[in-house]
């Protein structure tokens, strides 16, 4: 998921990431090229999401934030 115009993305990191090493070295590698092409990626997992979705969306918010985006209040 992500915001292209701001070049902000979110990555999941599921269960495959944690227990496969050639699936970690690929998300490792995909990671590095957004980051070279300029995107700010923030990582969540399942626990994240679930068991603080306020801290997912304040980096989220942060993330677009710092990109020049504005948020009504």
């Amino acid at each position: 998921m992500g915001w292209r115009h701001w070049q902000v993305g979110v990555e999941y990191d599921g269960a495959q990431h944690y227990t496969d090493p050639a699936q970690r070295a690929k998300d490792i590698d995909r990671l590095a090229i957004l980051e070279s092409l300029g995107w700010q990626v923030i990582r969540v997992s399942a626990s994240l999401l679930y068991r603080r979705p306020q801290i997912v969306l304040g980096r989220i918010r942060s993330a677009l934030s710092d990109r020049g985006v504005r948020f009504d209040t």
